[in-house]
């Protein structure tokens, strides 16, 4: 195990390796950005010391460090996707588990095609249905920003519901439930495709642990069913999850940047798109680059929590070698 997570960290420092040759060169096509000389390999290791202080440039539209504006935006969108994150578990996981349990009939059948039809909806189009019935319509939800204007907040922790919670603001109360509403569409929105890929993937696990020998003496013991799932079908089904939601975690993230957009919720894909349309070099490679680090590490260390806490994957390393 040992040498897998070495593996897996060197993979990680060669993938960063990398990120930061191609932000390098993004970074080098900005006239006056990034101060070069003849020797390349000099300039590209200024350029490692320069983003290992933060410096990742000054944005063209407001003159400012991109760091600080990523630092800004950034908790924003880890607010919606935490958020979204955790709704595609709490419903994929119960959902999935049925259809693992029932596999084959016409339940599964129903719960399959459901998540295949909705897995097949594109996120924007859903995102502005959602916007159009249930804000501007029905009016129940409000449908752009994180929190409403009159609600004076300052920004701590960069998450707006725990802000808002160790405010010492009169109103934090009304301020929390009226960010939590700003906060529920676009993750609904944002859990849709998570959701279902957390279905299939539950579904088939719990469908491979039904098969096992310990399954059928557990219930030869005279288990109810519900001990069965708990104790034993969750158990295991679970752990072998975890790559996927990590996986998961990082299509969430990418898909953040369209739900934002809609919503007009203030995170770091929005700030993104607003950088592309000003043609902000600087802004766009630094921000592509923080995305797309955060999205390897976050993927590794999936990995290696899974060899940590999952025995079965520890014996399958330690039969390769």
């Amino acid at each position: 195990m040992f040498f897998y997570i070495i593996r897996r960290i060197n993979l990680l420092v060669i993938t960063v390796m990398a990120l930061t040759v191609i932000g390098f060169y993004l970074r080098s096509r900005i006239p006056g950005d990034l101060p070069l000389d003849g020797n390349l390999f000099s300039n590209y290791f200024d350029y490692l010391m320069a983003i290992s202080q933060g410096d990742l440039g000054i944005t063209s539209g407001t003159a400012q460090p991109v760091m600080d504006e990523i630092l800004t935006v950034f908790p924003a969108t880890l607010e919606l996707c935490f958020s979204a994150f955790i709704l595609s578990i709490t419903i994929g996981v119960p959902i999935g588990t049925i259809a693992g349990m029932r596999r084959g009939s016409s339940l599964d059948s129903t719960i399959m095609g459901i998540s295949l039809f909705i897995f097949s909806i594109p996120v924007f189009w859903l995102a502005s249905l959602v916007m159009m019935y249930f804000a501007l319509n029905w009016d129940w939800l409000p449908v752009t920003g994180r929190l409403n204007l009159l609600y004076e907040i300052d920004s701590v922790t960069g998450f707006m519901l725990i802000d808002t919670l160790i405010s010492d603001n009169p109103h934090s109360q009304e301020a929390f439930y009226d960010a939590l509403k700003h906060l529920l569409l676009p993750t609904i929105v944002l859990a849709t495709v998570p959701t279902t890929e957390v279905i299939r993937q539950m579904r088939n696990h719990v469908s491979d642990v039904m098969k096992q020998k310990y399954i059928k003496a557990a219930a030869s013991k005279g288990l109810s069913k519900t001990e069965i799932i708990m104790r034993h079908v969750l158990r295991n089904a679970i752990p072998n999850m975890i790559p996927h939601l990590g996986l998961q975690f990082s299509t969430v993230l990418t898909t953040a940047m369209v739900t934002e957009a809609v919503f007009s919720w203030p995170g770091i894909g929005r700030w993104l798109i607003n950088s592309i349309y000003q043609q902000d070099y600087a802004a766009i490679q630094g921000g592509m680059l923080t995305v797309a680090i955060f999205v390897v590490t976050a993927n590794v260390l999936t990995e290696i929590l899974t060899v940590v806490i999952h025995p079965i994957r520890r014996k399958e390393l330690y039969a390769q070698h």
